[in-house]
């Protein structure tokens, strides 16, 4: 009879870590070092509210990435920059019932970085036109939104990084600082 529960426990061992091995990145493997590749999904969670917090679960994922030269004349892209847009893809879920709390996205430009990949310097935030749509406003537990993020990356940094700060909100979003990589591999 022992032998039999050993062996279904080392069968559910085996099964729950190849269910575990198929899930998507997790942030605890997610570094400026070790930022998530294009197309990889990041599971998070946030902290919302300022006496009662709830927690939401989040899942970013960089669909795409297009780095292009801008001609300076006229644009506020300062010489030797490039354009880099990304395509995210930000999932917010409750976790209870009563988790109802919105929260806002992308409203705060610190909320969305650019870092160098060399020296994970901080890119200067550059106000330049962001294609439609653009990856900002409210959104609810249990939606999902998609859009275009927009930076301005030295043209010799070829491997740029862009980083997710819940916390720039204020009190109102506490969580981990997420990390992705602008380039593909």
């Amino acid at each position: 009879m022992k032998k039999n529960r050993f062996a279904v426990f080392v069968v559910a061992l085996l099964i729950s870590l190849t269910a575990a091995s198929l899930h998507p990145a997790i942030a605890q493997d997610n570094t400026p070092t070790n930022p998530a590749s294009v197309g990889t999904t990041v599971r998070s969670m946030i902290e919302l509210g300022s006496v009662y917090t709830n927690i939401y679960d989040i899942g970013i994922t960089v669909l795409e990435t297009v780095r292009t030269k801008v001609e300076t004349d006229g644009s506020k892209m300062p010489a030797g920059y490039d354009l880099v847009i990304a395509r995210v893809k930000f999932d917010f879920k409750g976790r209870y019932v009563s988790d109802n709390l919105p929260f806002d996205l992308g409203t705060d430009p610190l909320q969305w970085i650019a870092l160098s990949g060399s020296d994970l310097t901080e890119y200067e935030h550059i106000s330049v036109n962001v294609p439609d749509p653009r990856l900002a406003g409210r959104i609810k537990p249990g939606e999902s939104k998609e859009g275009w993020l927009a930076f301005a990356i030295k043209q010799g940094d070829s491997k740029p990084i862009m980083v997710f700060d819940p916390d720039t909100g204020g009190a109102t979003g506490r969580g981990r600082t997420l990390f992705f990589k602008l380039y593909k591999d």
